[in-house]
């Protein structure tokens, strides 16, 4: 039975693992190819359109405007035409009208025909059905309802993170969705901006002046005053408390940063900042420094910020190592999950996957 229980193990840290290594690119034909895991392949020979790419997914839009999605090798039509697509790490979302569409681990599902408003993270989907004004939201493979809306429910980004979302209903009741299950957060009349992020909530309390965060399911002052700017990551809170000091909380521990922070990027598991022209980077609770380059436009993703560096290649911060990826002048460079992919020419690709270099 133990043998058993460890490969199941083993084999759900492969598959995540996998997921996470894909890339893409299209040639000088127009042909668009993928990079998984060390193998490439074609997936479609004719010029694409829009072209969005998730942790174990690929979806085009190919040369007669229809949508398809490829998925372990599959291609699947996921629609013939859309007004927005929405990609995250593992969910796939679809507007066209007021329908919505996700494509989920190989599943296509419509969640509703006639949608007033809706939101989205890696796991999740909230949305307004505009018949009967039920706000709804989708997850693992599950539609339910939360409540029905008199009126337009709006939703905005700040409302939804990656595997949590908030609903106030009308009274001023505010909770959070996280695991499966509603949490109280705060009752008031006066209003409140929520920021959510991947399973952590924050906000500034009106009624008791604090600086409040949601982590593992406790309700915590994080602070005694209000903060005056907060942005959540994966599993983190960065804040600016009141006194003007930039901070980071995770797990009921605070990270100082210091004072005048400039050009602040907060994405991903990382918050990226400039210090005195220097570029510097939280991290899984510690502060790491760019030595090498001044990183411009960064591409973050996964524990990895990748950039050009000084000699017009590409350079990257890849969780908690600073890796030359290549001093080789490129066109154009595509950081998803684990992968690098580098453009030097119409003709010549790479990608860079786990340490190792690989040639098309």
């Amino acid at each position: 039975m133990k043998n058993k229980l460890l490969l199941a193990f083993l084999l759900l840290i492969t598959g995540l693992a996998n997921a996470q290594n894909i890339n893409v690119f299209t040639d000088a034909n127009n042909r668009l190819h993928q990079f998984n895991s060390g193998i490439f392949s074609q997936i479609y020979y004719q010029q694409t359109g829009k072209i969005f790419v998730g942790n174990d997914y690929v979806c085009y839009v190919d040369s007669k405007g229809d949508i398809y999605v490829n998925y372990e090798g599959d291609n699947v039509l996921l629609g013939q035409t859309y007004n927005e697509i929405n990609v995250t790490d593992n969910l796939l979302v679809m507007r066209t009208a007021n329908v919505i569409r996700v494509f989920d681990r190989g599943i296509k599902h419509i969640l509703s025909s006639n949608i007033t408003s809706y939101g989205y993270g890696d796991s999740l989907v909230v949305f307004q059905d505009a018949i009967g004004g039920y706000v709804k939201y989708y997850y693992q493979d599950e539609v339910r309802s939360v409540a029905m809306v008199v009126g337009n429910y709006p939703l905005t980004a700040n409302q939804v993170g990656s595997n949590v979302f908030v609903y106030r209903d009308n009274t001023g009741n505010s909770s959070l969705f996280w695991r499966g299950a509603f949490h109280d957060l705060i009752s008031t009349s006066r209003p409140v901006t929520f920021a959510c992020g991947q399973d952590v909530a924050a906000f500034n309390d009106p009624v008791n002046g604090t600086f409040v965060v949601f982590d593992n399911g406790y309700v915590i002052d994080a602070e005694p005053q209000h903060a005056e700017r907060y942005v959540c990551g994966n599993n983190f809170v960065y804040y600016k408390d009141g006194a003007g000091v930039h901070k980071v909380y995770t797990e009921e521990r605070v990270t100082e940063l210091g004072f005048d922070m400039q050009n602040i990027i907060v994405r991903d598991s990382l918050v990226v900042f400039n210090d005195v022209g220097l570029t510097k980077i939280w991290y899984d609770e510690d502060v790491y420094q760019i030595y090498n380059d001044k990183v411009a436009s960064p591409q973050i993703d996964g524990g990895i910020m990748a950039y050009k560096n000084k000699w017009g290649g590409v350079s990257a911060f890849v969780r908690g190592e600073e890796v030359e990826i290549t001093r080789q002048k490129v066109e154009e460079y595509r950081l998803q999950g684990n992968t690098i992919m580098l453009k030097y020419s119409r003709t010549a690709f790479a990608v860079w996957w786990n340490g190792k270099m690989y040639d098309y």
